[in-house]
Parts: structure tokens; C-alpha cells; sequence
């Protein structure tokens, strides 16, 4: 079984990211615009809407119609971007500025994820199912007389349990299902659903490695960015729970409200975060899927536009 070397891939995700920066900017930069375009409304249109419900405003629901449409429409320019920025990782760049990929292959890549997605729900559910079935049977057989206290004590504990179980199993089927979903897809001309989960056996603890060295930087700045608009997040220990969920709305608007004001620093920021993010993702994936594919004689070779 190969396994994906972990210093080599960050090193290359890095490298790539900021070394081929105004090459991926050419393959991405138009639909790029047009989402920072489309969130830039999806953000101000999910502020009021939000601001309406904490108000119990009945127009609420009339706001909520844009952010239903919006929404959609920054995925497919995500993949779009995905696309463009996959094909440029694997050695073939777009030779034109103005490149748009909403083709075969961008549409093709955005169904590879949804199958995804839709795996990993099926397999909660059925965890869900099994969790109810075998609580019912356990209530129905088990009759060991316990104290309130100790039920609860119990309950929480199996709850507790059964939700770190849960979370766990998404963070690994996602880890297994997509991270090499990508690769697959773009070279291999496929769903590559099956193919990325089979390359990826043995490797969760080096993907998720690799994830988090290219994840945590982005998540820093953002929050850095974030709490320097509005502060920190309020603190409500001891208030009810209404209460808390009422502050958290609050501060959630004045982030978003802020975000839009600031959007002369705010755009920038994102477009820098979103070349890292494609460029050093896209390259980490890239090299992953060739050291676990270069001696199979199934798997095509990628072009060679760029150096590794």
C-alpha cells in the first residue's frame, strides 16, 4: 500500500501556490470576479434576512427567495474555479486570460462532489438508523434498575459517545471520498468516486496532516480579520439559552454587516486567501495522486506545463 509523503506534498502545495500565483490567477481570475460579485450580495442579502428573523419581521421570508438563488450560483463558480485551477496543478495551464469553464469537464467534477456528498449522507443516516434501532433495543432488554442521576449521567455519556463517533466518521469519509476526488476526475475523465477512495486507503492520517497545514493559515486570517472588524464573539456564560443564541445572532449581523462596509478591504483579502487556498489545495492534491499513481499503467499521465 503507497503512502502519500507528508513533508514532500506541503512543500510542493506551498511552492506551487506562491510560485505559480499569476498563472493560476489568469485560469481563475474571471469567475473569480463574478463570485466575490454574487457573495458580496449573498452576504449583505443574508444579513438582512437574518436581522429580519432576530425581529420577527414577517418580511423575513421575502428576503430569504435571493439567498436561496445566490447560493447556488457561488457553487458553481467555485467549481468552476475548481476546475480551471485543477487542470493548471495537473501541468495544463489555460493559454487564454479569459477562460470560463462552465464545460463537460467543470459540470462533470461538480457531480464527482455531489455523489460524494450524497455517499457520506446516506452512510449518517444509516449510522443515525443503527444508533435509534439499537437504543430501542437496549430500552426494551435492559432493565437494570438505575437512579435519575445515573440515567442522566448515562444518557450523556452515550450521547456524547455516539456524536464524537459521528463527527469523526464524517471528517474520515470526507477525507477518504474527496480529497482525491479532484484528481481523479480532472485526469481520469470519471466521477473517480470508487477511485479516490480506493487511492486514498491507508493514507487519512496524512491527508488530514496535509489538509490542516494548508487549512489552519487561511483560518487564522480570517479569524484575525474577522475579530479586528467586530471584536470577539460575546461571551454569555451563564445566560440562558435564548439569550446566547440572541448574542450570537447579533454579533454574527455586525460580522457580516462590517464585511460588506469594509468590502474595499475585504474583497482583496479574499481573492488573495482564495488563490492560496486553490492553488497550494489543488497542488497538494495533484502531487498526492501521482506518488500514489506513478508506477500504475492505468492511470494516464498528467501534462507537464508547470514544474513540480
Amino acid at each position: 500500500m503507497k503512502k502519500i509523503p507528508v513533508g514532500a506534498t506541503i512543500a510542493h502545495a506551498y511552492r506551487f501556490a506562491f510560485g505559480q500565483a499569476p498563472t493560476l490567477l489568469r485560469a481563475i481570475w474571471l469567475p473569480l470576479l463574478a463570485q466575490l460579485v454574487v457573495v458580496f450580495f449573498l452576504i449583505k442579502r443574508t444579513a438582512l434576512f437574518m436581522a429580519a428573523m432576530q425581529a420577527q419581521d414577517p418580511s423575513a421570508t421575502t428576503l430569504f427567495g435571493p439567498v436561496l438563488l445566490l447560493f447556488p450560483l457561488a457553487i458553481i463558480l467555485f467549481f468552476v474555479q475548481l476546475t480551471a485551477a485543477m487542470e493548471t496543478a495537473l501541468g495544463n495551464p489555460p493559454r487564454s486570460w479569459f477562460t470560463f469553464r462552465l464545460d463537460k469537464p467543470m459540470w462533470r467534477l461538480l457531480g464527482g462532489f455531489l455523489a460524494a456528498a450524497l455517499a457520506i449522507m446516506a452512510l449518517m443516516i444509516g449510522y443515525l438508523m443503527v444508533l435509534y434501532i439499537l437504543g430501542f433495543l437496549a430500552e426494551a432488554t435492559l432493565k437494570i434498575p438505575v437512579s435519575a442521576g445515573q440515567a442522566r449521567r448515562i444518557i450523556l455519556l452515550v450521547a456524547a459517545g455516539a456524536i464524537l463517533v459521528g463527527y469523526g466518521g464524517m471528517i474520515f469519509l470526507a477525507i477518504r471520498f474527496l480529497f482525491l476526488l479532484a484528481p481523479v476526475n480532472v485526469s481520469q475523465h470519471q466521477l473517480g468516486l470508487g477511485q479516490a477512495w480506493h487511492l486514498s486507503a491507508g493514507n487519512f492520517w496524512r491527508i488530514l496532516l496535509i489538509a490542516l497545514a494548508i487549512l489552519i493559515p487561511i483560518l487564522l486570517i480570517n479569524y484575525v480579520y474577522t475579530f479586528s472588524l467586530v471584536g470577539l464573539p460575546p461571551t454569555t456564560l451563564g445566560a440562558s439559552k435564548q439569550a446566547r443564541e440572541a448574542a450570537e445572532m447579533t454579533w454574527r449581523i455586525a460580522e457580516m454587516n462590517a464585511m460588506v462596509n469594509r468590502w474595499y478591504l475585504t474583497l482583496p483579502l479574499t481573492v488573495v486567501l482564495m488563490l492560496f487556498q486553490f492553488g497550494a489545495g489543488c497542488a497538494a492534491q495533484v502531487f498526492a495522486y501521482r506518488a500514489l499513481t506513478e508506477n500504475d499503467a492505468s492511470a494516464p499521465v498528467p501534462g507537464n506545463g508547470l514544474p513540480d
